[in-house]
């Protein structure tokens, strides 16, 4: 990892025609700092690993019995939520995060070769580089220690979707608290099962239809759960939803139709989260959930097709929040009622 590290660097510098160095191809490493870490850069797992942006990115890792995230590209002031805990940025720690996630120098090569130039394996007293010297030339890092035993530290799109709810700060949309702490809940406490990845892509979208056209999506994912389990009731599958819902499309063709299955499952959500939707998206419905599934199915139709009998709404920002805030209570009702038994296999 250091070969690579430094590797990174010297091809800087020998990309500019100003500097040349006096020895490019001499080792060159950041002193250890113990023998534990030397232990972690080498033998911690990397769980997952994920370029979200340009230059937001993290890593999951395992060591021993700790869970370590690495960010990057995201500010973290020391108000942490509770599973997060902040460590110093160690060399080990370092180097796997330059590995994992493919960061590239951030220095000019001016700034690289007065840090290196003069210091490599062979010259008298060289022992490695110190860590702050390398680290200033990279993008800026912070490492976590999980609480292992909360619900959103085996996951690394939970883990960072709690901190994006946390310090979203000048976000590109005007997220309430109400709907951040929305998503704060559903990262925190939300099914195993909430493809917690694009709820991500939607907490990070441009624009308001961005993160509500994410959370139709985790919802669209279930359609076809009303009619599998009608199906199963009569032709027992050990397999799981999803996997059934596979096969009919791509062997029958079939698949549900999206407004009839937004019904099925609304109907079967608690009154209380019918009541608040109906209010806010169609109040003087006789028949609620069909009169919800309507509204959020034309938004939705709205956002994704550009015709003239298709117009996009003009919401305002409390109006959006509203929304956004009960499609996410919305999409985590409906995976802590299906989202077990849609992913995972059915007992016999």
């Amino acid at each position: 990892m250091s070969t690579d590290l430094f590797a990174k660097l010297v091809d800087v510098v020998e990309s500019s025609p100003d500097r040349a160095l006096t020895n490019s191809k001499a080792p060159r490493w950041i002193k250890k700092l113990s023998d534990e870490d030397a232990a972690l850069m080498s033998q911690a797992d990397v769980i997952e690993a994920c370029l979200v942006t340009r230059h937001l990115r993290a890593s999951l890792l395992q060591h021993e019995d700790a869970i370590f995230l690495c960010v990057s590209g995201l500010e973290a002031d020391e108000d942490l939520p509770i599973a997060f805990e902040a460590i110093e940025l160690t060399p080990g720690h370092f180097a796997l995060a330059v590995s994992e996630l493919k960061l590239e120098p951030r220095a000019s090569a001016i700034e690289i070769f007065d840090t290196i130039d003069g210091s490599f394996s062979g010259e008298d007293g060289y022992e490695g580089h110190d860590l702050e010297d390398v680290t200033k030339l990279f993008p800026d890092l912070s490492i976590f220690q999980l609480n292992k035993d909360a619900d959103s530290s085996g996951s690394i799109w939970r883990s960072l979707g709690v901190l994006l709810s946390v310090f979203y700060g000048q976000g590109p949309i005007e997220l309430s608290e109400e709907a951040l702490g929305s998503l704060r809940e559903l990262y925190e406490a939300g099914s195993d099962h909430v493809p917690f990845r694009n709820i991500v892509q939607g907490h990070l979208a441009m624009s308001w239809s961005g993160l509500f056209l994410e959370l139709y999506r985790a919802i669209e994912q279930l359609y076809s759960v009303p009619k599998l389990t009608n199906l199963t009731d009569h032709w027992v599958s050990p397999k799981p939803f999803y996997e059934l819902a596979e096969l009919l499309e791509n062997q029958l063709g079939w698949r549900p139709k999206e407004e009839d299955a937004l019904r099925e499952l609304i109907e079967g959500c608690d009154a209380s989260l019918l009541d608040m939707l109906a209010i806010e998206l169609c109040p003087n419905a006789e028949n609620k959930a069909q009169a919800v599934a309507k509204a959020i199915y034309k938004q939705r139709n709205s956002l994704v097709h550009f015709r003239p009998a298709m117009p996009e709404q003009d919401y305002s920002t409390q109006q959006w929040n509203d929304r956004i805030s009960l499609m996410i209570k919305l999409v985590s009702k409906l995976y802590e009622k299906h989202g077990e038994g849609y992913m995972l296999p059915r007992a016999q």
